[in-house]
């Protein structure tokens, strides 16, 4: 009897791993940070360097990011790919997520909103800490194959 109880306590869990994973990774597959429009980006850099985001985020756009805003451009769209595919295949989940971390923690810095504050990159950050702590990638997904074959390999 108790075994009956824990099944769909245990399906469920494992649905909402796996909802978590591929809702993440969605997500960034069909977000738009800037790179959607020609200019775009940069547009958005000049906003957050003229006061809108943390004041020590604004300097080191200013000092490092506008001078090569093509090179960024590119990087956070390779970067927001990279990670929608990893997390919807399953495939590097905990670097996937580790990255959406990066990519969200700027995004948060480079607009000036509060961590714990409402919004998609604060959710999207807790959906990241929940997919690497709870091991999501292997659960139906490419990293679950890969750990079966490797399994000490810390990457799965």
């Amino acid at each position: 009897m108790a075994e009956d109880t824990r099944r769909p306590l245990k399906a469920g869990g494992v649905w909402a791993l796996v909802l978590a994973r591929v809702g993440l990774g969605v997500s960034f597959l069909t977000s738009d940070h800037g790179v959607g429009k020609p200019g775009e980006l940069a547009g958005f850099i000049r906003y957050s360097a003229t006061g809108h985001g943390y004041a020590w985020y604004a300097a080191f756009l200013r000092a490092v990011v506008l001078p090569r805003i093509d090179l960024f451009g590119t990087l956070v769209l390779i970067a927001e790919l990279y990670v929608g595919a990893a997390l919807v295949l399953g495939l590097t989940t905990r670097l996937a997520a580790g990255l959406a971390i990066f990519l969200c923690l700027n995004y948060l810095a480079a607009k000036g909103a509060p961590p714990w504050g409402p919004g998609i990159d604060q959710s999207d950050v807790l959906l990241a800490i929940i997919v690497i702590a709870t091991s999501a990638g292997r659960i139906w997904a490419v990293d679950g194959v890969l750990h079966r074959r490797f399994p000490k390999a810390v990457i799965w």
